[in-house]
């Protein structure tokens, strides 16, 4: 099993080569034509099936850009010819021909295409956009839109989509950027607020949207969505990792269950970004996360969680945690899973009297953000991977560090203790 993909899409290379939505529906199309599909409910994506009739896009480079209108699938090729696959129920109709103009056909000059409504929308390198109405099977003459030229800053701009009237350009560093049509005419470009999108560089292969909703496929076939509310990007959320091998003792009531999944997956969408965890620490969290980790009820007071290091147990004090938020959920939680993972940490040295961490001193004591023997551990470090930036990050820690502290007794259970079981810090 692996966490990153239960239901993978477009996982297989370069043998997966387009990605496209149409409705609540993913469709995958790979080298040699097979078309492929994943039905969406709700937040999660459904398992692969295969759909019948023809082949699309099975031609190699001269078949370059593959796009959905309605339900219609429409191969543009390299020299700007134009044909269409009726696409009903689960079967892809016989290939035919656009009547009328070709699309795209300036070779590398002609760098996106995508639909709107009715509407072909080529965007070329210089940012200049061109039209071409739709009727029936006839594409229509190409006109130039007025406006606001759009993604022309080269490899920088990485993907161009549309949402609604919006066309919606993603650059390599996950920046969100916006152009409202209307009519013929390109609006002004606007950033949008909220979270980057798709920044993770190759590893983030495709993205498409559905909806209101962005869907990013990653390499490993991970599906991640974000849900877009008027100009603000939402936080990415995972849609394939359904964590089915997590197990619950009976007593854990079904809303603790989903609330302690959701922080899990919101856990896992920090990882492959995460810069505080090495390559390797990521390998091996993940691996904690394949295993089947059976999660129990705590009543310790003061205690939010503990894990046994290299286990495949967590036990949580949900009446201690929960009341905490949702952050402080998903930091304890990758915490405790990187003790499942296997890594430790020492008891953490508590200032002594005369010193504090306005004054760091890692040789002797351990403060939030000195990459100390304590907060340099892994399982301290993972805790940088959930909320915002590394400043945000800093400031959290040091409200929790007069709260906070985990001690691994000698069976090698961690154990998250809070303020009330602290007698003193160092010593719990």
């Amino acid at each position: 099993m692996s966490v990153s993909a239960p239901f993978p899409v477009a996982f297989n290379g370069p043998v997966d080569r387009f990605v496209v939505t149409m409705g609540n529906r993913i469709i995958v199309t790979t080298q040699n034509g097979g078309v492929f599909g994943h039905d969406i409910n709700g937040n999660t994506v459904g398992p692969a099936f295969k759909f019948g009739g023809s082949n699309v896009a099975f031609n190699g480079p001269i078949d370059r850009f593959v796009v959905t209108m309605g339900n219609r699938i429409i191969v543009t090729t390299q020299d700007g010819g134009v044909f269409g696959h009726d696409i009903n129920g689960n079967t892809v109709g016989p290939a035919f021909k656009f009547g009328g103009s070709n699309v795209a056909f300036n070779g590398p000059i002609d760098r996106f295409v995508v639909t709107m409504g009715n509407r072909i929308i080529v965007i070329t390198k210089d940012g200049g956009v061109f039209g071409h109405d739709i009727n029936g099977n006839t594409v229509g003459p190409p006109f130039a839109f007025g406006g606001s030229k759009v993604a022309f800053n080269g490899a920088f701009d990485r993907f161009v989509v549309t949402v609604g009237n919006r066309i919606m350009v993603i650059t390599q560093d996950g920046g969100v950027f916006g152009h409202d049509i209307n009519g013929t005419t390109v609006g002004p470009p606007f950033a949008f607020g909220g979270s980057k999108v798709a920044f993770n560089g190759a590893f983030d292969r495709f993205v498409v949207t559905t909806g209101n909703r962005i869907i990013v496929t990653t390499q490993d076939g991970g599906a991640w969505a974000h849900d877009i509310n008027g100009t603000t990007v939402g936080p990415p959320f995972p849609m394939n990792f359904v964590l089915a091998h997590f197990t619950f003792a009976g007593d854990i009531s079904a809303g603790n269950r989903q609330r302690t999944l959701d922080r899990h997956r919101f856990a896992l969408t920090r990882i492959a970004a995460c810069g505080n965890l090495s390559a390797d620490e990521r390998t091996k969290l993940h691996g904690a996360y394949d295993r089947a980790i059976h999660h129990t009820t705590l009543t310790t007071a003061g205690v939010n969680a503990s894990a046994t290091v290299g286990g495949s147990s967590l036990n949580v004090n949900f009446g201690v945690l929960f009341p905490q938020g949702d952050e402080e959920i998903s930091q304890t939680l990758i915490h405790e899973m990187m003790h499942c993972a296997g890594f430790t940490h020492p008891k953490r040295r508590d200032a002594p009297a005369g010193s504090s961490c306005a004054s760091p001193n890692p040789a002797v004591f351990d403060c939030p953000g000195d990459n100390g023997v304590y907060f340099g551990t892994p399982p301290l470090r993972a805790e940088f991977c959930i909320a915002g930036d590394q400043s945000d990050v800093r400031a959290r820690l040091r409200d929790k560090a007069a709260t906070e502290s985990c001690v691994i007794d000698d069976d090698g259970v961690a154990t998250l203790h809070t303020e009330a079981s602290r007698q003193p810090l160092g010593a719990s």
